[in-house]
């Protein structure tokens, strides 16, 4: 993870794509085909079917978005405490989107934070940027984004965040590729779900395992005390839970 105030860690290292010249591309505005919407929809749902831990599908999904979406160049993902402290970049595909991340959280606003904050998507180009995030836009000015698109991003209770986009293009980002960013989302969303559900599972089935074996702890001693005794299975039982109607005399000494 990286916070604006130190350097990036040296592991896990962020996938590094080939960006040699950022400041020329112009990607017309794609046209996708059901065809292509369909495959990109299927990839992301398989992440619901895909084990694997949080970072590693944050950073999977980042690299799939990218791949998924003609005009976004770079993806990262943000995570902030519930009560909108300490930002993080936990994901991203290009350490020039980190750079930005962290302009962003240096400024304390940006596309990436109101998407957070205000749990809404925000498309903007560079130029509207520049009108709602001045300090932001002037930190990145010489970065060469053109286009930057955020969706909210859940993954717990005490945290909330956003997966990024970022263009060089000034075409900005189309309705379809909104969509496609809030498919994959959804699958990481759902997948922290199902991760914490099994979580859940286990713990519960261990509950499980360690109650059984106390009631077979129980059912002996049982045994044993209508053995000595010769009193029945619930007299036996009253004894063993500490029944008020029990007394200390009835224990064999």
């Amino acid at each position: 993870m990286r916070s604006p105030d130190r350097p990036a860690p040296d592991a896990p290292s962020p996938i590094v794509t080939d960006i040699s010249s950022p400041a020329t591309p112009d990607h017309a505005v794609h046209e996708y085909s059901s065809d292509e919407i369909s495959s990109a929809v299927e990839r992301f749902s398989a992440l619901l079917r895909t084990p694997m831990d949080l970072p590693v599908l944050l950073q999977s999904v980042c690299g799939q978005i990218v791949a998924t979406i003609p005009s976004a160049d770079m993806a990262g993902v943000t995570i902030l405490s519930a009560d909108n402290n300490n930002p993080e970049t936990v994901a991203c595909t290009d350490e020039r989107a980190l750079d930005v991340d962290v302009d962003q959280y240096r400024a304390n606003e940006g596309p990436c934070l109101e998407a957070a904050r205000t749990r809404q998507v925000v498309p903007v180009r560079f130029d509207d940027a520049a009108q709602e995030w001045p300090v932001f836009a002037s930190n990145v000015a010489g970065m060469g984004v053109a286009s930057y698109l955020s969706a909210p991003l859940t993954t717990d209770e005490q945290h909330v965040g956003a997966l990024n986009l970022y263009s060089y293009s000034d075409h900005g980002f189309t309705e379809i590729d909104e969509v496609l960013l809030q498919v994959s989302v959804a699958a990481v969303e759902g997948a922290v779900w199902n991760a914490r559900r099994a979580k859940q599972w286990r713990a519960e089935v261990d509950g499980l395992r360690q109650a059984m074996k106390s009631r077979a702890m129980i059912e002996q001693a049982k045994g044993v005390l209508m053995a000595l005794r010769g009193i029945d299975d619930a007299r036996a039982f009253e004894i063993l839970v500490g029944s008020p109607n029990s007394a200390i005399s009835e224990f064999p000494s």
